[in-house]
């Protein structure tokens, strides 16, 4: 069995590299535009929530609010963000969703499942399945919510 420490030096060193070999810089492509993946996080965060302001979109994404202006900028000049100002606050710009940047969602969504999809096709089903359950323990690592097995044999004792 392998070392723990090589293990998180594997896992740190690999899932990088799957999610570029997956992914690229670039998830999908129009005649019109080319998502990048910041890009296309900030089409799920709008997509989240509605009238996301600038401030937040910056906060969100770990960048700096004039990165966040020009994104959504770029966005904006696709035609799958629109601004809309604040009732309350003319001050604030609040971004919604066009149709196309739904259609556009939805579609990086679908190549992203194609992808990896793909991808898996390659192992067994039980490979599958390992897989499935490390991310899904790894996720909730993450979020707080895991129970690794680790825990569940403590709990027992």
């Amino acid at each position: 069995m392998r070392n723990n420490s090589a293990a998180l030096i594997d896992i740190a060193e690999y899932l990088p590299r799957i999610m570029r070999k997956l992914f690229g810089s670039r998830l999908i492509t129009s005649n019109a535009w080319e998502l990048t993946i910041p890009q296309l996080r900030a089409l799920g965060l709008v997509a989240l929530r509605p009238g996301t302001t600038m401030g937040e979109l910056s906060e969100d994404l770990g960048i700096r609010l004039n990165a966040a202006t020009g994104l959504a900028d770029r966005l904006v000049q696709h035609g799958l963000v629109e601004r809309g100002s604040d009732p309350e606050d003319r001050r604030l710009v609040r971004l919604q969703l066009t149709k196309s940047g739904h259609r556009a969602l939805s579609a990086c969504r679908r190549e992203r499942k194609r992808r990896v999809e793909e991808a898996l096709q390659r192992l067994s089903a039980d490979e599958q399945s390992q897989i499935a359950e490390a991310l899904l323990l790894l996720y909730g690592t993450l979020d707080g919510t895991a129970r690794s097995a680790h825990k569940q044999e403590g709990k027992r004792q």
